[in-house]
């Protein structure tokens, strides 16, 4: 009775952890995001990143495998239409059954306006204010690097927790308790943080696209200005004359220029100044993918940023 009792207790272990390990297909655009879903998902399932290495969402095409991947998705997790522009004709042609979840937008993320490069003083930097110049169609969805912030990504964690849970019942425990382990290190990695750029919050700098708009008000950093809005767009002469001014004249301790992107146009904005080149990735091309990828990318910019401002 003793033998049988326990061949039973096994069979119902088993079968619960086949029934907890049932999960959605699930395709993520970005590493960053890719991170905080693969972190709530844990061995429940992998999700599938599209944009990948080197790679950047503002001027990546889809391959025709990847048209597969999105058609065969259950859940498509993207930041927003104003950064995966990619993904919009795509998005239109999905099943209707697929789930199709933007994070900008969701509750308790914050949108942040876009600022034009060169000279951001004197700009209404709040969140969602009104634009009225139409420089650009995507402006009046706001700045899209919003997994930038902490903050933001603690709160895409629950967007990503409840939309799952909602699909798989079964895993709600599961991925709340995955959810809340994800937050814990994301705190941790922030307050780390904070102490380690403190020292160099007033030392102003150069940003190659305003990609970490969201990085510098968390952390209180003061960048000046950024060499293009749109990497898709060429900077004009003037503009980069300007902002060589504006470098010397505010004593521009650093120009971040980016791996996606050639650095020749940090190049010509650094002549003739006293700023030193650094490069800082805001999708971390070489950290390794999984739920400790955002932490380990935050910490990453952070300790790339205080190298150079703190010299």
């Amino acid at each position: 009775m003793k033998k049988f009792m326990l061949t039973i207790g096994l069979v119902f272990a088993l079968s619960a952890q086949t029934y907890a390990a049932t999960a959605s297909n699930v395709v993520v655009t970005i590493a960053p995001l890719h991170s905080l879903v693969q972190g709530v998902m844990g061995n429940t399932g992998e999700a599938k990143l599209l944009v990948q290495g080197q790679a950047s969402p503002h001027d990546f095409q889809l391959k025709p495998s990847q048209i597969t991947q999105l058609r065969q998705a259950d859940f498509v997790f993207y930041v927003g239409e104003n950064l995966e522009t990619f993904l919009v004709r795509a998005l239109e042609t999905l099943p209707d059954g697929t789930q199709k979840i933007a994070m900008a937008g969701q509750p308790g993320v914050t949108i942040h306006d876009i600022r034009e490069g060169g000279n951001w003083e004197g700009h209404d930097h709040s969140a969602h204010a009104d634009h009225k110049d139409g420089a650009h169609d995507h402006e009046e969805l706001g700045d899209a690097h919003i997994w930038l912030d902490p903050i933001n990504a603690i709160a895409m964690v629950k967007v990503i927790t409840r939309e799952l849970s909602k699909a798989h019942p079964e895993n709600r425990a599961l991925y709340k308790a995955n959810a809340l382990s994800l937050i814990s290190n994301i705190e941790k990695s922030d307050q780390k943080i904070k102490v380690l750029l403190e020292p160099v919050q007033k030392v102003p700098f150069v940003v190659f696209h305003d990609a970490y708009q969201y990085f510098e008000k968390h952390y209180g950093l003061t960048a000046v200005g950024s060499i293009v809005v749109d990497p898709a767009e060429a900077a004009s002469a003037k503009r980069l004359v300007e902002l060589r001014k504006k470098v010397v004249e505010v004593g521009a301790a650093c120009i971040f220029r980016e791996p996606q992107f050639s650095d020749k146009l940090s190049i010509v904005v650094a002549e003739g100044t006293q700023a030193n080149l650094e490069t800082v990735d805001p999708v971390g091309a070489n950290i390794p993918l999984g739920p400790s990828f955002y932490p380990a990318l935050l910490e990453e910019i952070a300790e790339d940023m205080a190298s150079c401002l703190g010299k």
